[in-house]
């Protein structure tokens, strides 16, 4: 089976990841899961929900990361009190991770999406939403 292959996954997945997050995944990200779940984006691992249906491709899902490597982050850099509106998405080659910002809304009224420095804590902004980011020119991957 190739890494790539697409295997989609269902609303159920998605609304059990998003209680277990405490939050709505943005609608733009839903509808990517719903085709995509599991996936990468050439060499950008974009986290996917947990199916029970294929759950070896799943296991590290967004869920996982959060509670896991995420939490460990913030407790290195800064004590995380300015990521807690972040929900990390995808994550880059270096530590570095494309995250959901939810103190910012883009014009799609979903979270803006923003690259986070393990190094520094910092944000840069990257696109107004999902939808964009998978539209983006030179987007690693």
């Amino acid at each position: 089976m190739s890494k790539s292959k697409s295997t989609g996954t269902t609303p159920d997945a998605i609304a059990a990841a998003e209680q277990a997050l405490g939050r709505q995944l943005p609608a733009s990200y839903v509808q990517w899961l719903l085709a995509n779940n599991g996936r990468a984006l050439g060499a950008l691992s974009v986290f996917p929900v947990y199916d029970a249906a294929n759950a070896r491709k799943t296991w590290e899902s967004i869920a996982r990361h959060y509670r896991t490597s995420w939490q460990e982050w913030l407790e290195n850099v800064d004590g995380g009190n300015a990521a807690s509106a972040l929900l990390p998405f995808a994550q880059f080659g270096t530590g570095d991770y494309y995250c959901f910002d939810y103190a910012q809304t883009g014009p799609s009224s979903e979270p803006v999406v923003v690259l986070w420095s393990h190094e520094t804590g910092a944000t840069a902004t990257v696109a107004p939403d999902f939808a964009s980011f998978l539209t983006l020119p030179g987007r690693p991957g």
